[in-house]
């Protein structure tokens, strides 16, 4: 039976600094991108065996293709095959929470980002580019697919490219497909490749393989992915390599990987026990000093009984009975089962404790899967800086003033806040003496950026005027020589 297993050092991500140097030197050739890909290929047949899993595909699911343990020329084994999806669930649950909530893109609105970018109203104009931006590409769905994808094979690729209207649009790619070629990180590439294949109308298999640089693309075709030879060029306006990569954490690994094997082992022993109960109901039937012909046998299965004609009373029917300990393999689930949600990190919704838990208990128990999103919080923030520097050139090029460094990307997790109970306990701390700014940023888990919030505050404290200041107002007396109204 295929049974899961971890990576091979050779399935990792590979280094390209030594294509990069190469590419920069003499520019790429068909021959380079053979070698590119060649050097990708185990790593993209893992991570493709991986997301097949995740899809739940019979060959990827080691219980799904175990052959009977026993095997008899009469009749069929009992052979129970039941997959216990908790690799999607670790997927589901980390995509879910972290990316539940749409990710917020904003322009900095501050005195700072209004002099950066010129005026006023050419930061209006800039806010409603990204505005525009974010709207046209769903950019909520298009996280989340980025946050699947990562989850899954440990990154996933981000396009940008342009549509016919001159738009400028984002596409998720999976990772089997994507080769991001940098020298430190894959959000900041210095080149990308990706690679696929479909079929034509005849039904015939066609490879096809984009190269990005700086400035152009590089288009490729051929039968297989050794024959790939290039044939168009095109330039995509974005001013840097359109295509980066999206880790899930450095070692580009995917959340279910290290708990696989916990899983398989789940899967086999749920397989037998259902084995076990299934063949207590069709245990042997033992007859003890009784002559039983074929036709009373068959009989007897149907009915359920059977007729003793034995005046001795030695004669004796019965079924072989299985002594299952029933305590032991409950035990072995049990723990297998706490530790695929130990060492994901993953909480076990069906834990009756985690329903009727506080909003600080339940933020006690996420606290190890709180520490997986903080990473790729990270990760996705470094992406972003990236990508804002793609739209800005883009933007400025259409004579849009935009600085990229006053973009704001702000996260909230999908989690239920008890927004009372914070606000209460950021007061209290206020009356103990802790400083506002502080008491906020510990309290208020729903605030992302506390300096901003400050701001608003001191602004509606400056445009609001005091109770004190209207009664006064209302009271003060008219100076000499003011018109006065005539009381109705």
């Amino acid at each position: 039976m295929k049974t899961s297993r971890l990576r091979t050092e050779a399935e990792l991500y590979p280094d390209y600094s030594d294509a990069i140097d190469i590419i920069e030197e003499v520019g790429i050739s068909d021959e380079l991108l053979h070698k590119i890909i060649q050097r990708h290929k185990p790593n993209a047949l893992y991570n493709r065996s991986l997301y097949k899993r995740y899809e739940m595909l019979q060959f990827e699911v080691p219980i799904l293709n175990r052959e009977p343990r026993f095997k008899t020329e009469t009749g069929t084994p009992i052979n129970n095959k039941l997959a216990n999806d908790f690799f999607g669930e670790i997927v589901d649950f980390a995509t879910g929470y972290f990316a539940g909530k749409p990710i917020a893109y904003s322009y900095a609105n501050t005195e700072e980002s209004i002099e950066d970018t010129g005026n006023e109203e050419a930061m209006e104009v800039a806010t409603k580019a990204l505005t525009d931006f974010v709207t046209r590409n769903n950019m909520f769905d298009r996280d989340m697919e980025a946050t699947r994808f990562a989850t899954i094979c440990g990154y996933a690729g981000r396009l940008f490219y342009r549509d016919p209207d001159g738009c400028e649009r984002v596409m998720i790619l999976p990772a089997y497909e994507t080769i991001i070629l940098a020298k430190t990180d894959i959000t900041e590439p210095q080149y990308a490749v990706r690679y696929f294949y479909n079929q034509d109308l005849n039904g015939n298999t066609v490879w096809r393989a984009e190269f990005y640089g700086s400035n152009d693309i590089v288009y490729y075709k051929g039968a297989s992915v050794d024959s790939l030879a290039e044939y168009k060029r095109e330039p995509h306006f974005y001013g840097g390599c359109p295509l980066q990569g999206i880790p899930r954490n450095s070692e580009m690994m995917g959340d279910p990987e290290k708990v696989m094997t916990l899983i398989d082992a789940y899967d086999r022993c749920t397989s037998d026990c259902s084995n076990q109960i299934e063949g207590e109901v069709n245990s042997k039937t033992v007859y003890k000093n009784i002559k039983v012909n074929d036709e009373e046998i068959q009989k007897s299965n149907v009915t359920g009984a059977i007729k003793i004609m034995d005046p001795t009373g030695n004669a004796d029917v019965y079924k072989l009975q299985n002594n299952v300990n029933d305590s032991f393999t409950e035990h072995h689930l049990e723990r297998l089962k706490n530790n695929i949600y130990r060492f994901s990190k993953t909480p076990n919704l069906s834990d009756e404790t985690f329903g009727t838990a506080s909003g600080e208990s339940l933020k006690f128990k996420l606290t190890g899967h709180e520490t997986k999103c903080g990473m790729f919080q990270a990760k996705m923030m470094s992406a972003g800086v990236y990508m804002f520097k793609l739209l800005a050139f883009c933007f400025n090029a259409r004579k849009i003033a935009f600085d990229p460094l006053q973009c704001v990307m702000s996260f909230t997790r999908n989690f239920p806040i008890a927004m009372l109970t914070e606000a209460q306990t950021a007061q209290a701390l206020i009356s103990a003496g802790v400083p506002e700014e502080i008491a906020f940023a510990e309290a208020l888990s729903f605030v992302d950026d506390i300096d901003y919030l400050m701001q608003l505050k001191e602004r509606e404290k400056n445009d609001i005027p005091s109770l004190e200041e209207n009664i006064k107002e209302d009271f003060e007396e008219p100076e000499e020589g003011a018109a006065v109204e005539d009381e109705e």
